[in-house]
């Protein structure tokens, strides 16, 4: 009876778990019980509405309203506190929790809970600290980081290595850009003559505007010479030979800080959760109080060598023992 009951919750649970990812509005009404409310009683065990919101602490917060949507989530959590609770006095009837050890790993399991509920109460508290300030400090002190893209807007000429030697695409693209600088001529004609079939031939030859870093690098250093209105000599890339013609260029600018805002108070209010929890570690850590007794800590290491440090051993010996291809063949007789 009592692995059916837990495999019924278990499986609840596993149904009910696709609802877990439907965030629901932090306003949504939570239903309330006195604490004391019991839920499950079999003779000494009880479960009350304590232990229930006690389990549910598991779930984000922005979830546990639409969590509890659910009869049979409700339910299936209730069950599984009783079937544990329920075991753990047995646990207790045979005596394992009167186990040094066993009572210091429930202390730890205690301890844990509470540290990390500490913890997401400094996260909370940097997420509704007001940093727009802070933002803006950073914002004018690393202009950089905040750049528009450099942008061009050309037109090219495309000879394909698919279906001809690169010789022979070298020497079509010469062609093309002989008469695309000769007096006179129309780029995007020259274009559509000599261009392979496919998108940028369909588009005439017209690349729009660009930004310079999503180029190949030899197509980035080639139009980072260049001049506005000037077409390029033939540029190797892995699709083939390319004749550029310039166009325009923007060059990078600032974007405005309500563009950016945003994005730089998360990443500032990330960096203040980060310190607070490095300030409470480091705290804890350089305690002038604290004594740790190394000689004991010593005394609970095990004689012999770590499994983790023979199989690095092992390792290493594999890397630099002979291969058997380089071995000396034998002499000749």
């Amino acid at each position: 009876m009592l692995s059916k009951r837990i495999l019924a919750a278990g499986a609840i649970l596993a149904l009910a778990t696709p609802a877990l990812s439907q965030s629901t509005s932090p306003q949504a009404a939570m239903p309330t019980l006195p604490p004391e409310t019991p839920l499950v009683v079999d003779g000494n065990i009880t479960v009350d509405a304590a232990d229930f919101e006690g389990n549910v602490l598991r779930i984000p917060e922005d979830r546990r309203a639409g969590f509890r949507m659910s009869y049979d989530r409700v339910a299936a959590v209730v069950d599984s506190v009783f079937v544990t609770r329920s075991v753990a006095q047995k646990a207790r009837d045979a005596g394992l929790d009167k186990d040094p050890a066993v009572q210091a790993r429930l202390k730890q399991l205690q301890d844990g809970f509470l540290a990390d509920t500490y913890m997401q109460k400094l996260e909370k508290e940097s997420q509704v600290a007001d940093v727009e300030a802070r933002a803006r400090e950073l914002y004018i002190a690393d202009k950089d980081k905040y750049m528009t893209d450099e942008e061009v807007q050309m037109q090219q000429v495309l000879v394909g290595v698919k279906c001809r030697t690169k010789e022979a695409a070298l020497e079509l693209a010469k062609k093309a850009h002989d008469e695309a600088v000769a007096t006179g001529a129309d780029f995007l004609a020259v274009a559509t003559k000599y261009s392979d079939v496919g998108e940028k031939a369909e588009k005439g030859g017209d690349l729009g505007w660009s930004p310079v870093k999503a180029f190949v690098p030899s197509v980035r250093e080639a139009v980072a010479k260049m001049k506005k209105g000037e077409i390029s000599e033939p540029v190797e890339s892995p699709f083939g030979y390319h004749v550029f013609k310039l166009l325009d260029r923007k060059a990078p600018q600032q974007r405005p800080f309500e563009a950016v805002k945003n994005q730089i108070i998360e990443a500032e209010r990330v960096n203040l959760h980060r310190r607070k929890l490095e300030e409470v570690v480091q705290n804890v850590r350089s305690s002038q109080t604290v004594i740790t007794y190394k000689d004991n800590v010593s005394k609970l290491v095990a004689p012999g060598l770590d499994p983790d440090e023979l199989s690095r051993r092992a390792r290493e010996a594999m890397k630099t023992a002979p291969r058997p291809d380089k071995a000396a063949a034998p002499e000749a007789k």
